[in-house]
């Protein structure tokens, strides 16, 4: 549960950090939590394990590039057909009614598409507005930039029937799709229209409309609860002058894989997704070495000194080595003194079905995924 400021700052750094470089802004994560609290608001989340079994869940999520974009200015916007500011202030809290609208489905839950500040607090916020529960749990158990690689896809549920709302007062219905990887296509195309005046602006999907009995097999499980845990480990180490990096490793299980300074960040936004590479050139024991890490929204493929390294679908996440703060790759500025953290991915994304959609070859390059465990030997 979320009490205080305190809570809420520790919950977002947290999520900001199992986004793996993506999962949406750590920014808007604070923005819509922080008033529920400061209204006295009680903010919890429900157990997938005590939902009834012939409940209804669905999922919300914003669906986009996270690449940075200078806003179009209002006379440009307005040239275009865009309204000259929002319309619609909460699009995820839209999209949700417009889904229940059209199925005549009355909601009793959501449950994350992901692990993320934008793309877990930004639901939690909608659960509240809503009056239905929020979900302990998630279907990646990280941030991953496609619908298809979920746990709910990757166990046949469509994402359709499904509802799209923008704040610019874009409201869809998508029917039916040719499948999952189909789905995210139209979904990104979409987001590229709502993100053209103002990359900003949220394009919030509703779907993967399930009953409780189906949400309890596929879900993975206290996602909220453990990014709580290790943006408290974060602040904790530092309020004791000692490692944060050390600290979130061994709240998540993982390991420190790097540390070091980023050299270069290059980067393109495409066919809505941020594509790019961050270069670490190390320091301290890493000195002399080198870390690449390719990313797609979020981060993918590693290699150390030229030679693969961890890989998708286990996390790769990057903090700033003094704060703790976890960047995401829009943030991420050349110069930063970072520390690498890694980590197991749940077992849910380790079938070999799951590593077909989630592992490197899946991104277009020839390597084998090998577990983290085992390259480094913990």
């Amino acid at each position: 549960m979320l009490k205080t400021h305190e809570d809420v700052h520790d919950l977002i750094r947290g999520l900001t950090l199992l986004g793996t470089g993506g999962g949406g802004r750590p920014d808007v994560g604070l923005e819509v939590l922080l008033p529920h609290v400061e209204a006295g608001r009680s903010v919890s989340w429900t157990p997938p394990e005590i939902l009834p079994d012939d409940s209804w869940v669905c999922s919300v999520f914003g669906m986009g590039s996270i690449a940075p974009t200078e806003p179009l200015t209002v006379e440009r916007r307005v040239a275009l057909g865009y309204p000259a500011d929002w319309v619609v202030s909460k699009p995820m809290v839209r999209a949700v009614e417009e889904l229940q609208a059209y199925t005549g489905r009355k909601i009793v839950a959501i449950v994350p598409f992901e692990l993320g500040a934008g793309n877990t607090a930004s639901p939690m916020d909608a659960a509240l507005r809503l009056g239905v529960a929020i979900v302990d749990g998630d279907y990646a158990g990280r941030a991953i930039p496609e619908l298809a690689q979920t746990t709910a896809a990757l166990a046949g549920i469509p994402f359709t029937p499904g509802a799209v709302a923008d704040p610019w007062g874009n409201v869809l219905i998508m029917k039916e799709t040719a499948g999952a990887l189909l789905a995210e296509r139209i979904g990104k195309l979409l987001s590229i229209a709502t993100k053209l005046p103002d990359m900003k602006a949220p394009c919030a999907h509703a779907g993967f409309l399930i009953r409780g009995r189906a949400l309890k097999s596929i879900v993975v499980p206290r996602g909220i609860s453990r990014a709580l845990a290790v943006g408290r480990a974060i602040r904790r180490s530092l309020e004791k002058r000692a490692d944060p990096a050390a600290a979130a490793a061994q709240a998540l299980e993982g390991c420190v894989l790097f540390r070091g300074r980023v050299v270069k960040k290059a980067w393109e936004s495409r066919d809505g997704y941020m594509f790019g590479t961050t270069t670490v050139d190390g320091e301290g024991v890493d000195r002399g070495h080198t870390l690449e890490i390719w990313f797609k929204n979020e981060n993918h493929v590693t290699w150390r000194d030229g030679s693969p390294w961890v890989l998708s679908p286990d996390l790769i996440m990057v903090m700033d080595a003094a704060s703790g703060t976890p960047y995401t790759n829009t943030l991420l500025p050349e110069g930063a003194r970072v520390a690498v953290v890694g980590a197991r991915a749940d077992p849910k994304l380790r079938t070999a079905e799951a590593v077909t959609l989630l592992g490197p070859r899946h991104y277009g390059y020839d390597l084998d995924y090998t577990p983290i465990e085992t390259l480094v030997g913990r």
